[in-house]
């Protein structure tokens, strides 16, 4: 009987060993997730409404206001950068002034014949993810600016306009210079300098 017995501690003992050296069965895998429609998701976000704007409409002004602007290894951000810092600054208008938020570029679609070109496409595409991402954000690098403008120089003074106040309002973000392929309105260079101020 003691015999038998050691054997079957031994047999015991033995399988244990055993067990915690072969190869153990995997844990069935987690099934693979759908794959996320990118372009359904930037829609939903941009049908979002700030106030009296979607996302989608900031996204237009930014690009109406910033198509013709791009890098430049003189500057010290990307265009990616500014274009979002003015996406603050038109949300941040719209949020706290509504229908009479500072005045912008309208928010014009552009047409399918412009968007052909590449470079239009780009800046299309930039600006309307600019929106998205300062939507997003928890935080706003303008610090709850309410104002923007384009400078040919690194001009840093408080930005004064009419109906302002005296002393005008602060800068709060600069970025630049970046090129410029337009020499209209107020911006009658190919460098630019994009400025936000801080609210009233």
């Amino acid at each position: 009987m003691a015999n038998n017995s050691a054997n079957e501690h031994g047999h015991s003992w033995v399988d244990r060993a055993l067990d915690r050296i072969k190869p153990q069965a995997r844990p069935p895998q987690s099934p693979t997730p759908p794959p996320v429609d990118k372009t359904q998701w930037e829609h939903s976000v941009e049908a979002h409404k700030v106030n009296t704007l979607t996302v989608h409409h900031i996204g237009l002004i930014v690009f109406n206001e910033t198509q013709s602007f791009t890098d430049s290894d003189k500057a010290n951000d990307t265009i990616s950068g500014p274009r979002e810092k003015v996406a603050h600054v038109v949300i941040n208008g719209d949020s706290r002034f509504g229908h009479k938020r500072p005045v912008t570029a309208r928010p014009i679609e552009p047409s399918a014949k412009a968007l052909k070109d590449p470079y239009t496409r780009k800046a299309y595409d930039s600006s309307l993810a600019a929106a998205r991402e300062a939507y997003l954000s928890p935080i706003d690098p303008t610090q709850g600016a309410t104002h923007f403008q384009f400078l040919t120089n690194a001009d840093r003074s408080n930005m004064k306009f009419r109906h302002g106040t005296r002393e005008g309002l602060p800068l709060t973000t600069q970025s630049g210079p970046f090129h410029n392929s337009f020499l209209g309105n107020h911006v009658r260079s190919h460098q630019v300098y994009v400025n936000t101020y801080a609210s009233k």
